[in-house]
């Protein structure tokens, strides 16, 4: 996944690696604290966005790019018919049949494969996941125990993610916006004050919109990006905010025509990403 390479701070999604695509995740935090409409400009306050920010991008962020972008099936398929043995220490009493034996016959088989197979196909990614899964724990308690569940929330769609492509051999964009728009917005509201329903809701939205952001197929990219960020529309009716929710329809033009061709050619789609963030900043900024 050559992705993983481009530019950007950290990528919960190899797919996503765009120029521009890296702000989305620490944009989202920052429009959940917004909305959360608890953010104040003072150190304290400081101190506590950047620590979400964090958590997302240090510790979410390194993580998933780990999980997302390293082929695990390989080596755990080599270890079913692994042969190979290393040297271990033996345990006491490992006569020749007994469970002790057995279990260094294992140990000896075991750590064979993880030097021959493991370290050096996912040695660096092992690593990263488990500093991105160390910060992610320390961080999320740090700041609560709302962020804290949340935190454990994500891990969970991170592992469904990958159980899902193992099974459809399929890649990860659908999984894109929840995890690097909705997630970081909830934690961003969660950081400052209890979640509403209404941000709830636009977390939703725009997490759809992004994930047309990462869709290679046109017909469904645009319906997508365009679609979520309508959902976002009556919300902010019914909250009797109409100048926003018309500024927020108006944002949608300049996106509509920007996306004329698939991601992959589409050299534009950036800018489009530019529109998208005021998007969300200002459905934000309305609650």
């Amino acid at each position: 996944m050559s992705e993983l390479r481009e530019s950007g701070l950290i990528r919960l999604v190899p797919r996503l690696g765009r120029r521009g695509a890296w702000l989305l995740p620490p944009w989202a935090v920052l429009c959940g604290a917004v909305a959360s409409t608890l953010l104040h400009p003072s150190p304290g306050d400081a101190v506590r966005l950047a620590m979400t920010i964090l958590l997302v991008e240090g510790g979410w962020g390194t993580l998933w790019s780990a999980l997302g972008a390293t082929d695990w099936a390989t080596p755990l398929q080599q270890w079913r018919t692994w042969a190979g043995r290393r040297p271990t220490p033996l345990l006491p009493y490992a006569r020749p049949g007994s469970p002790a034996e057995r279990i260094a016959s294992w140990l000896s088989r075991f750590r064979s494969w993880w030097e021959e197979a493991l370290l050096p196909s996912a040695g660096r990614a092992l690593g990263a996941a488990l500093a991105g899964l160390v910060v992610s724990l320390l961080v999320a308690l740090a700041l609560g125990p709302e962020i804290f569940l949340l935190t454990l929330g994500v891990l969970a769609l991170m592992e469904l993610a990958l159980l899902t492509r193992r099974r459809q051999e399929g890649g990860l964009e659908e999984w894109d916006g929840v995890l690097r728009t909705g997630g970081p917005w909830l934690a961003g509201h969660l950081a400052f004050g209890p979640l509403t329903l209404p941000s709830a809701a636009l977390a939703g939205a725009f997490s759809l919109a992004v994930a047309g952001a990462g869709e290679r197929n046109l017909r469904r990219s645009r319906p997508l990006w365009v679609g979520g960020q309508l959902l976002a529309t009556p919300l902010l009716i019914l909250l009797q905010r109409p100048l926003a929710a018309s500024l927020l329809g108006l944002l949608l033009i300049p996106q509509w025509l920007l996306l004329t061709r698939p991601a992959p050619s589409n050299p534009t789609r950036r800018y489009a990403l530019l529109w998208l963030t005021t998007a969300m900043l200002l459905a934000a900024w309305a609650m």
